[in-house]
This record gives structure tokens, sequence and C-alpha cells, in this order.
């Protein structure tokens, strides 16, 4: 009777080891583990995100995005190790580049400081503005690398 192999479920009722019955086996860990993606990759999403916003009149979000979009395009033109506490666009700027333009710099020190976010403080008018110098900061970066491109004005 207190064989462990014939004892099924402890508690009041003994029943046998079936189907259902007995200790649960856990399960396999099989599921593809997540893949780190590229910041360039990171970069395109934020942007089309980023434009997605804007179209539909969300500026706070878009504006965040767009800035999120070219801290990580910065990363990607990045040699070495760049730690991921590292947000300042004109930091980032000069560790990819050796020379960067005044209006580039300038759009930089723009865009810059708003990485954080009050609800819906943004309008029209500033949101016009963070997309047009991203914009510019991007066609820039990317005219600055061979490989570095994507499309900024996705449908």
């Amino acid at each position: 009777m207190n064989d462990p192999k014939n004892t099924g479920v402890g508690g009041l009722f003994q029943l046998p080891k079936l189907f259902g019955f007995g200790k649960k086996k856990e399960k396999s860990k099989t599921e593809p583990e997540e893949t780190e993606i590229y910041p360039l990759e990171k970069a395109e999403d934020n942007w089309k995100s980023a434009m997605r916003y804007y179209r539909s009149e969300r500026y706070d979000q878009a504006t965040i995005h767009f800035r999120e979009s070219l801290e990580l395009l910065l990363r990607a033109c990045c040699h070495g190790y760049i730690s991921s506490t590292e947000k300042n666009l004109i930091s980032l700027a000069k560790k990819a580049f050796d020379n960067i333009p005044a209006e580039i710099s300038a759009a930089l020190r723009f865009i810059n400081p708003h990485y954080t976010l009050v609800k819906s403080v943004y309008t029209a008018a500033f949101a016009d503005d963070i997309y047009e110098k991203a914009k510019m900061v991007a066609a820039w970066v990317f005219s600055q690398s061979s490989y570095i491109k994507f499309d900024l004005d996705p449908k």
C-alpha cells in the first residue's frame, strides 16, 4: 500500500496514475527565442510608427518615435560598443561621424531634449518641425553611409 509506484495523487483519495492524474510534467521550452532586432531595423520600425502617429495627429507619440528612430539610426552608424544608456543624439552623432554640418547639429539640438513625454503637449506645428528636422537628419545619415537606408515616406 505504501509502495510509491502504486500511489497516485496524494490527499484523501488514492487515485491510480492515469492520464491526467499525478505530477504534471513541465512543458518543454521549445519556443523560439526572440532574436535581437538590429538598430537599423528597429529604427525603420520606429520611423514607420512615427509616420502612422503623425498622420493620425497623435503628435506626442510621433515626436517620441521620430527621436527614437534617429537615436537608433545613429547607433547603427557607430563603430564599437555604445552604452544602452547613451541617449544624447549629438554625442551619438559625434561618435558616428567625424564632421557634422552646422545645420544637422542644430536639428539634433532641437530634437534632442524631447524624449520625455507629458501627455499631448505637442502641437501640430511643433510635430511638423520635428518631422522636417528628423527627415533632414535621416537623409544626411543616409548620404554618409552606403548601406544604411530605408524609406522615409512609407505608405
